[in-house]
């Protein structure tokens, strides 16, 4: 039986990323590891605010109609 309540992780939070959007190695060197699950608590609250219901939708639709591809093509 399938279990509704197991998550499926959608994201990590690197120190590599925040030198992507411009930290300094100093800047990044000084957060903690609480700081850093700290930012990403607060990505995954902003997200659930903002676009994460249609990123949803559209990853399901995407993975869904692949999966009936595949399955017309198995049978036919």
């Amino acid at each position: 039986m399938t279990d509704w309540a197991t998550p499926c992780s959608i994201g990590n939070v690197y120190r590599f990323d925040l030198q992507r959007i411009g930290w300094t190695n100093e800047q990044i060197d000084s957060l903690s590891n609480l700081e850093m699950l700290e930012i990403a608590q607060t990505m995954q609250e902003l997200y659930l605010q903002g676009d994460f219901w249609k990123h949803l939708s559209e990853a399901a639709e995407k993975v869904l109609l692949k999966k009936e591809e595949k399955t017309q093509k198995a049978g036919g």
